[in-house]
């Protein structure tokens, strides 16, 4: 160990003693700030401390041991020199804890490991006293006598230090990636200084002390990289949006659950009541009795709507609403249109005027579904608020090439919309003008609807009103023409659409053909084949999984109808337990799901299972045989 003068020492600790003058004034500073509730970090402050106290012990070991003064007893510069050890090793262990604290993942690491550190950091403190005991009586011989043992110099001075460095490090590795940018470069180069000085030290390259000036170099960028008040606040901020957010997501899950759910058991009854309501309307020949049958039939479908509109304002705002575009006649969409509003325009003794363009295409690609649904909404937000004049519906287009934008413009002479009302009227549930139209049914919900549908389609809607004279409703949507031929006159076509709708025919004969129908609700039974009896089929019925497959086992059918939500065991095992029995008569035998899950992505859900088709409740009489036809064996068939 080679002396030092007065004057060499202080060149060899010049950056130690700057490096104390500004971590002196971070201490302070963080006293000042420490009133402040949000600006309080527990780790930070006592790591700022830590390496304080070490710059001191350093600065003394070096002026009390490697300076010769008589008048210091040489035990002194002993005792300072392991206590400067000791240092070390706390500041070690402190910039680990500060790492953790500032991830907060102190509790993540379990109580075990921190107490193992904890006693890891005593003990190397601990052995201080003892080397301290054990090297005392030597301390007035020669130099040598008061060197430090090699194994405790290694063990303290490079083991201890270096597990917590470790230590540190990975905790960096393992959550840096939560960090924004500012703070993870900061932090990357507050490591690099502070570990960069403490293995300069220990490796003894240079003769200048650079462990504590690292250390406070680093503290420096730890503070106003990501120790500021703003960035904490920042910090909480964000977890605390990222904690209700996941609170959200889990509420949307729930709310989705509890929609298919009530989808379910409000469609189940409804199916009964419908189906056995077309029965009433084919086979009675009273007029009196079909006209109450009509109008049950118009509440039961407007029910139906409501159930549709939630279902569907989820979809949209959970970003699963899909598109299904394909091939369409518009004289087929307004025929729909007009004959649904035309009644409750009626029933208002409202005029309802219907102007269409002829030189319009018939033949468009797009979602006609949706089309219809959001035409069909706004006619109907017109005739709800319209108490009398009239409703009109104008049909144009704006042609450019192969596409076209169908402008579909809307008007009334209602109550009309407040100019400060029209920026809410597409907001879900909002009933605008409560007092004038508290007797006006419905849930609030078709125009926000309409907007999300046409946000979907790259088209538009706008608004002009004048309070208590009317509105105008301009909508425009995008499509692509597939045949050029117009429309022409659409009347002529929707009157000759009506004259066969007058009289229900069947669509298909087939005596010879044999189907089997799976539901745990009798009603839903005798409603399919009361819907089906005028086809002749033989028509077979389960109320179980079980039984289903008793009579799969013994008799061949052409198609399977199959409820999917069953007690004991629900459609998806009836049919795989079905598909297993690779010896049985209808292995290959088509199977419909018949469900009240009408949720987006149910139809390809359930055909993924092994489905052949899907077909929702309540059941749509034309439908169930459209689809019959096209999986009945074309020879038992006649149309």
């Amino acid at each position: 160990m080679k002396y030092l003068t007065y004057s060499e020492a202080t060149v060899y600790l010049s950056v130690t003693l700057t490096a104390m003058i500004f971590n002196i004034l971070l201490c302070i500073l963080l006293k000042i700030l420490g009133s402040d509730e949000d600006r309080k970090s527990g780790g930070f402050r006592r790591l700022a401390t830590v390496v304080l106290l070490g710059s001191i012990l350093t600065c003394a070991a070096v002026y009390t041991r490697r300076v010769i003064n008589p008048a210091i007893p040489r035990y002194v510069g002993l005792l300072m020199h392991l206590c400067s050890i000791g240092a070390n090793i706390l500041l070690t262990y402190y910039f680990a804890g500060y790492v953790e604290s500032f991830f907060g993942t102190s509790g993540q690491n379990g109580g075990l490991l921190a107490k193992i550190n904890k006693y890891i950091a005593l003990g190397g403190a601990f052995s201080v006293i003892v080397c301290f005991a054990v090297m005392l009586p030597g301390v007035d011989m020669t130099e040598e006598s008061i060197t430090l043992p090699k194994v405790y110099h290694f063990i303290a001075g490079y083991g201890i230090e270096i597990y917590f460095l470790l230590f540190a490090l990975v905790s960096f590795v393992r959550f840096g990636k939560t960090l924004d940018k500012r703070a993870f470069w900061t932090l990357i180069a507050g490591f690099a200084v502070t570990i960069a000085g403490i293995v300069l030290e220990k490796l003894s390259f240079i003769e200048i002390t650079c462990n504590y000036p690292g250390a406070v170099l680093g503290l420096y960028l730890f503070y106003f990289g990501a120790e500021t008040a703003d960035y904490k606040k920042l910090i909480r901020t964000m977890n605390e949006l990222k904690e209700a957010k996941e609170k959200a997501d889990a509420a949307n899950v729930a709310k989705s659950e509890f929609l298919a759910n009530m989808s379910h058991e409000i469609r189940t009854p409804i199916n009964a009541v419908l189906g056995m309501n077309e029965m009433i309307i084919r086979e009675s020949s009273d007029p009196a009795i079909v006209r109450y049958a009509r109008d049950v039939e118009g509440a039961g479908k407007n029910l139906l709507a409501i159930i549709n509109d939630i279902l569907d304002l989820s979809k949209i705002e959970a970003g699963r609403m899909e598109l299904l575009e394909a091939p369409y006649r518009l004289s087929s969409v307004l025929n729909d249109v007009v004959n649904m509003i035309s009644f409750r325009a009626k029933a208002k003794d409202l005029a309802f005027e219907v102007r269409v363009h002829r030189g319009i295409p018939d033949s468009l690609y797009g979602d006609e579904v949706r089309i219809r649904r959001i035409i069909v909404n706004v006619l109907s937000n017109a005739v709800k608020y319209t108490k009398k004049g009239k409703v009109s519906l104008d049909v144009r287009e704006v042609r450019s090439g192969s596409k076209t934008d169908l402008v579909i413009e809307v008007s009334d002479t209602g109550i009309g919309i407040r100019e400060e009302d029209i920026g809410k009227l597409f907001n879900r549930f909002d009933r605008l003008d409560m007092i004038s139209n508290k007797t006006v049914e419905g849930t609030g919900l078709g125009l926000a609807i309409t907007k999300g549908l046409l946000d979907l389609m790259g088209g538009n809607i706008r608004v002009k009103s004048t309070y208590g004279e009317g509105s105008v409703f301009t909508i425009t949507i995008p499509q692509r023409i597939i045949d050029d031929e117009p429309i022409g006159n659409w009347q002529e076509r929707y009157e000759e659409t009506q004259r066969e709708k007058e009289k229900h025919k069947e669509e298909f004969h087939a005596p010879n053909a044999r189907i089997l129908v799976v539901d745990d609700t009798t009603v839903n039974l005798i409603v399919v084949k009361s819907l089906l009896k005028r086809s002749e089929m033989t028509i077979d019925t389960a109320i179980s999984g079980q039984e289903m497959l008793d009579m799969t086992g013994q008799t061949k059918y052409d198609i399977i109808l199959l409820d999917q939500r069953m007690p004991q065991m629900d459609g998806i095992e009836a049919l795989h337990r079905l598909r297993e029995n690779t010896g049985g008569p209808n292995i290959d035998t088509p199977v419909i799901c018949l469900t009240a899950d009408a949720i987006t992505g149910a139809r390809e859900r359930y055909i993924a299972e092994g489905f052949t088709d899907y077909l929702t409740k309540p059941i749509d009489g034309t439908e169930l045989e459209r689809m019959l036809v096209s999986y009945l064996p074309k020879e038992k068939v006649t149309l």
